[in-house]
């Protein structure tokens, strides 16, 4: 199935002085193939009915967070009030900006590639933070692009340390869905058989309900004594009302699994050219995914498709997940503004093509770059 996106991604975020940047913002794009078993499961998600009612929250919800990529900072205030239920927030940083150390939610920093890893303790120390994630999509080279078995032995020197030194949990790198994901993960997790990894970061993005259930009992069959975060997911169907079913279906089973310790929707942002599953509308206000995702209003599902366990997809057939392509974004220059996480130059571990938007990988797929545009092609 032929899926066409367009995506205009111009971020302008501010950044806490700071020794240590880390880098860009991935913004997603994807489309994802399943066997017959997956389709099985989408067609019951597609009948589900659903009717919805607003709710005030009461607590926050432990799990649920937010991947902030806002284009403003003011926006972090819809997600801080009384009826907001996120619990954390991250933004593929390492220093936060203010907007997000004043907010009120639990920062999670990131060490988003190799750059500047050597000043790790000193940032972290210095933030009081308990929970670190590290490496973004290293399977892919136009993110932190980092060999699986170089991740390990900067694991061993900078990260691992901070256990012991800190008592920090840390937060394994976070491979993409796409075909080099699994195996990226699975080299690493061989090389680095001494870490200490206390819960592996995952991402998804595609169509469908039962390709997302497939992937993540996968990849908790292959990875069983590791909790999971799901730091990244979306339905990518330009349809916003199967956007919000595949959202209300998905956090619902998600809070109810007691091997995902939290997750994480993208994104927190305002609508861009050609994307469904933002929770903010053209003025920063939640739109209706936002308010269910942030504000905590209630759809009632009448039925939910059954995931399977121990890593066995719907119906025990095969699955083919071609899921993960995707453009990076990096803020673009023209702003005034400092990005929040601007990677070295002097980095080699990451490779940028256009001027703020890179290369497909993962997919059979073409990205055409013309300033700060894209058009996204995907079998």
């Amino acid at each position: 199935m032929l899926v066409r996106l367009s995506f205009v991604f111009s971020l302008a975020l501010c950044a806490a002085a700071a020794t240590n940047s880390t880098a860009a913002i991935s913004s997603k794009a994807t489309t994802s193939t399943t066997a017959s078993s997956t389709t099985a499961a989408s067609s019951t998600a597609a009948a589900t009915s659903t009717t919805t009612t607003a709710t005030t929250a009461t607590t926050k919800l432990p799990k649920r967070g937010l991947a902030f990529a806002a284009d403003n900072g003011t926006d972090i205030s819809q997600a801080n009030h009384t009826a907001g239920v996120a619990s954390w927030v991250y933004n593929w940083g390492l220093i936060p900006p203010s907007y997000l150390v004043d907010s009120g939610i639990e920062y999670i920093p990131m060490q988003w590639g190799a750059a500047d890893i050597e000043n790790l303790a000193v940032s972290v120390k210095g933030l009081g933070a308990q929970t670190i994630l590290a490496f973004n999509e290293p399977d892919f080279d136009q993110q932190s692009n980092i060999n699986a078995t170089y991740a390990a032995e900067l694991w061993m020197q900078y990260i691992e340390p901070l256990k012991a030194s800190l008592g920090i949990r840390l937060g394994g790198p976070a491979v993409s869905s796409g075909a080099t994901g699994r195996p990226w993960l699975t080299d690493f997790m061989a090389a680095c058989s001494q870490c200490t990894i206390d819960f592996l970061p995952i991402h998804w993005y595609g169509d469908g309900t039962g390709g997302f259930y497939d992937y993540l009992y996968q990849i908790h069959g292959q990875f069983p004594n590791h909790t999971l975060w799901i730091t990244e997911f979306a339905e990518t169907s330009s349809n916003d009302s199967v956007v919000l079913d595949f959202m209300n279906q998905t956090i619902t089973t998600l809070d109810g699994l007691d091997f995902v310790e939290r997750y994480a929707w993208f994104g927190y942002f305002r609508p861009k050219d050609g994307s469904h599953y933002n929770l903010l509308d053209v003025n920063g206000n939640l739109n209706a995914a936002g308010q269910v995702y942030v504000d905590g209003a209630k759809k009632v599902v009448n039925a939910l498709p059954n995931p399977t366990g121990s890593g066995t997809p719907l119906n025990g057939a095969p699955v083919t997940n071609t899921a993960g392509g995707y453009t990076t974004i990096t803020p673009p220059a023209d702003t005034g503004l400092t990005p929040a996480f601007a990677q070295p130059t002097g980095n080699s571990g990451r490779r940028t093509g256009g001027s703020v938007l890179g290369n497909l990988g993962g997919l059979s797929a073409m990205l055409v770059a013309m300033g700060f545009g894209a058009s996204l092609v995907g079998l």
